[in-house]
């Protein structure tokens, strides 16, 4: 089914918003290799195991861009790359930029309505919501050992019973929350702006404050975790690396602008966008610039990594295919601004646009699988579970595609 096709069927499907089968056609795209000229190369179907390989794993998605690393790739999830189809969509009372959680069948997701939402995975039945002061805007809703973590702009953390939804603690920021949590051994990462500009360690089961980290400006940023140092950015320009347990500075690395993307770690490397439009390789334990590469537009998205590839959107309107080296791969051109952070399942980058559409691109060329349309951007990241796509949209609804 071309991307065309692929649209229709979606706007059809969405009309009665019915339940659907997932399409049964899964596959793995080579993320390397094969011809970069648009060619759909097949894979081998004969007995190999790639064909389906992973049609029956069961997996979560438990925090914003997948794991602590922020890499947004799972390797073993299914999801559709050929086709898809609408299984469920449910409206909010606002706007959706919160990326979905999804974890033991449920999925849960923020709203400018102040809701956390708690929706049935399978159908989008709502289990309940828990009322915010404000709107929850681009924090994304964490999962761990029964709760479910979250900021609100109402300048306050909270965690969330995640079986009824009842509060279990919450602590006050003094300023808004954008940073989407990290929870570590025990412990709560996550930044906030407003009167006070921090990066916030509390405990996880207790909510008492372990250490703050003041830096110059807000820290919208989301944290990655890795090997016992928070990697986070700051509107003040700088990406910092502190010591996880003692929230001391490790090193700063300054871009020429605000950095409100959240950074990803792999293989030794931190990768983050700034604002001053480059995508930034920083050596993760010196500090020290590998590389960089420059787009047209800022970059206010998460880089996702997978298999020695960086992908990266722009509000240039372009989604980038980067080596881990520095060199481009591959560019596509979506019709607005991209906010929002890519994801990646075998072999298949998921990306929103503000041009209305929710794009699955080849991981190896960046060419169009297909594409589905929306009421209005999408700013959300794509969560990736048991064969299923799950993303919100600034048309207040929250969409499921199998």
């Amino acid at each position: 089914m071309d991307g065309e096709k692929s649209r229709r069927a979606f706007l059809a499907t969405a009309a009665s918003a019915g339940a659907a089968s997932a399409t049964g056609c899964l596959e793995r795209i080579p993320f390397v290799g094969g011809s970069d000229d648009g060619g759909d190369s097949e894979q081998d179907e004969d007995g190999d195991g790639n064909e389906n390989q992973n049609e029956n794993v069961e997996t979560d998605w438990r925090s914003f861009q997948y794991d602590q690393a922020n890499t947004g790739y799972n390797s073993d999830v299914s999801v559709p790359i050929r086709e898809f189809d609408l299984t469920w969509r449910y409206e909010t009372s606002s706007v959706v930029q919160s990326s979905p959680a999804v974890a033991d069948g449920t999925v849960y997701v923020g709203s400018y309505d102040g809701n956390l939402y708690a929706l049935e995975a399978s159908n989008g039945e709502e289990l309940w919501r828990f009322e915010t002061g404000f709107r929850i805007a681009f924090s994304s809703p964490a999962v761990a050992d029964g709760t479910v973590y979250v900021g609100s702009d109402d300048d306050v953390f909270y965690a969330v019973d995640a079986e009824d939804g009842t509060e279990v603690w919450r602590y006050e920021t003094g300023g808004d929350i954008w940073s989407s949590p990290a929870v570590v051994d025990g412990t709560v990462y996550f930044g906030s702006g407003g009167r006070f500009d921090d990066v916030h360690a509390l405990d996880a089961e207790t909510g008492e404050e372990l250490w703050t980290f003041g830096t110059d400006e807000s820290v919208g940023s989301s944290p990655a975790v890795v090997d016992g140092t928070v990697y986070i950015g700051s509107l003040d320009s700088n990406l910092y690396a502190l010591d996880a347990e003692t929230g001391d500075e490790v090193w700063a690395f300054e871009t020429g602008d605000e950095v409100l993307s959240s950074p990803t770690y792999a293989e030794g490397t931190v990768y983050v966008g700034s604002s001053d439009s480059n995508l930034y390789a920083i050596d993760a334990v010196s500090g020290d610039e590998e590389w960089r590469y420059p787009t047209d537009g800022k970059i206010v998205g998460s880089p996702a990594f997978a298999e020695g590839n960086v992908y990266i959107g722009s509000q240039d309107g372009t989604v980038y295919g980067v080596r881990d080296s520095g060199e481009e791969r591959w560019t596509f051109e979506t019709g607005d601004e991209v906010h929002s952070s890519p994801t990646v399942g075998q072999g298949v980058v998921f990306v929103g646009s503000r041009d209305n559409m929710f794009y699955a691109l080849r991981g190896d060329n960046g060419n169009e699988l297909w594409s589905a349309e929306t009421d209005d951007g999408v700013d959300s990241s794509a969560a990736l579970s048991n064969g299923s796509v799950y993303f919100g949209s600034l048309d207040n609804r929250i969409y499921c595609l199998s």
